[in-house]
């Protein structure tokens, strides 16, 4: 096995369809004044509240400083809150409003009415393809030191 030409390929699939589920997005993010990476940081503290500014900065993939500034806004905005850890004040847990509960449910429907009309997927697709992303994280899971 070529592992080269699979990493190429590998990537360059990654790369596109992460640039077209970007593109359904935008025009959902535009509607809502956020940008994409809000969304996607709202969508990380739907899933688990009280994340660190740290923890959303590995899941999104945006460095310490951008994603506390990105976290700032989105807390100014009522979508956020933003608490200073008592034990250590370098460490900052941020969660969701109310506001932003009732705007990622907003957004869900959306995402999820673009995607009804827009990518017709049978329910063993779905599957398959959640079975074959979950097998490469898997297998990228390697100690990297």
């Amino acid at each position: 096995m070529d592992y080269n030409l699979i990493n190429t390929e590998l990537s360059q699939l990654l790369r596109e369809t992460y640039r077209k589920t970007d593109a359904l997005l935008s025009p959902i993010s535009d509607k809502y004044g956020l940008t994409i990476m809000k969304i996607k940081t709202l969508f990380e503290l739907d899933k688990s509240d009280d994340l660190t500014i740290g923890d959303i900065g590995v899941l999104v993939g945006m460095a310490g400083g951008n994603i506390s500034n990105l976290c700032k806004a989105l807390e100014k905005e009522g979508y956020v809150s933003r608490k200073r850890s008592e034990r250590d004040e370098r460490i900052v847990t941020v969660r969701l409003t109310s506001k932003g509960r009732r705007i990622i449910g907003e957004i869900v429907s959306e995402i999820s009415e673009k995607y009804k009309k827009q990518i017709k997927l049978t329910e063993q697709e779905y599957k398959d393809i959640i079975k074959s992303l979950n097998l490469l994280n898997e297998k990228l899971n390697v100690d990297l030191m």
